[in-house]
C-alpha cells in the first residue's frame, strides 16, 4: 500500500493531534488514536521517501491534522541529505559570501 493511501485512509478517520512546548526542554506531541497513527505512518513512510524533508503545522500546510490548541508544527528531515547545508549556513552561524 502507498504512503498516500495509507495516510488518505487514515484521514478518514478525522485524526488531530496537539503539538505544544510544556517546559523549557518538553515537547508535548498528543492526540486521538487516528492522529498518532497518522504521525507515525507520516514518520515511516518519509524514511523511505526520495524527500529528505517535510513540514506540517496548524497555520500551514497539513493544518486539519492539528487541534486548535497546537502551536506548533514540525519539520521531518532525513539525513544524510543531498541539500545539506553548509557547515557555515547552519543555525547560529553568521552568512559568509
Amino acid at each position: 500500500m502507498s504512503r498516500n493511501t495509507i495516510l488518505d485512509k487514515l484521514a478518514k478517520r478525522k485524526p488531530k493531534i496537539t503539538l505544544r512546548k510544556l517546559d523549557r526542554g518538553t515537547i508535548l506531541i498528543e492526540g486521538n488514536s487516528a492522529g498518532l497513527k497518522f504521525l507515525g505512518h507520516l514518520i515511516i513512510a518519509h524514511a523511505h521517501s526520495h524527500d529528505c524533508g517535510d513540514q506540517m503545522s496548524p497555520q500551514g500546510a497539513g493544518n486539519q491534522l492539528f487541534s486548535q490548541e497546537s502551536t506548533l508544527g514540525f519539520y521531518l528531515h532525513r539525513i544524510p541529505c543531498d541539500h545539506e547545508p553548509k557547515k557555515w549556513q547552519k543555525r547560529g552561524s553568521r552568512r559568509r559570501p
